[in-house]
């Protein structure tokens, strides 16, 4: 049934038929056209994130939590991370960190952003090196928000300052220990 209507939506819509596999950008200018009350925009991103795919998921929901259904939006952004989309992963996070649409939970933020990051998100490695730095939903700790912003550092070289800054604040030792928690950390071999 699912297929007959994405088959017959293919019809209807021209260019559905690309709808697995959408780029962000895509998907982000689907999202802005449904925004402006563009239905076949709508229509194209939510049959692309009903047929499965995590980007469009991801775009749905920022659709909704622009419109103020946070519901809605937490529902397509769950989806969208479980299908291994690293900024919806984040978007949960932040929704959390700042209590848009949902009480706000520090914790459950964080474990947001660490998912985000295991899937190579670059600002939820930031967000750790923020929540640790800040002690946000776990106990302040500033080698490990140096380890998060030099990871974060390593991928993006606006987040470097940040990480030297930290380092000459925990001197030398605790900056080799950092990087070397880090490192065993993208190895997979520790939780941070």
């Amino acid at each position: 049934m699912k297929r007959l209507a994405i088959v017959i939506a293919s019809l209807v819509l021209p260019g559905v038929a690309w709808a697995q596999g959408m780029t962000a950008a895509e998907g982000h200018r689907l999202a802005v056209a449904a925004l402006e009350h563009d239905t076949r925009a709508y229509l194209r991103l939510d049959i692309a994130a009903h047929a499965g795919d995590a980007v469009a998921m991801n775009w749905l929901g920022a659709y909704w939590e622009s419109r103020g259904d946070a519901g809605r939006a937490i529902h397509d952004y769950r989806l969208s991370a479980a299908g291994g989309n690293r900024t919806a992963a984040l978007n949960l996070g932040y929704l959390y960190a700042f209590g848009h649409g949902v009480p706000r939970d520090p914790v459950r933020a964080v474990s947001w952003y660490r998912r985000a990051a295991k899937l190579g998100s670059v600002h939820a490695l930031a967000a750790l090196g923020n929540a640790y730095y800040l002690g946000e939903g776990v106990t302040r700790d500033v080698s490990r928000a140096y380890a998060w912003y030099w990871l974060a550092g390593r991928r993006s070289a606006a987040w470097r300052p940040v990480a030297e800054s930290l380092a000459a604040d925990i001197g030398a030792p605790a900056a080799h220990q950092a990087r070397a928690k880090a490192r065993a950390w993208l190895a997979g071999g520790a939780s941070s």
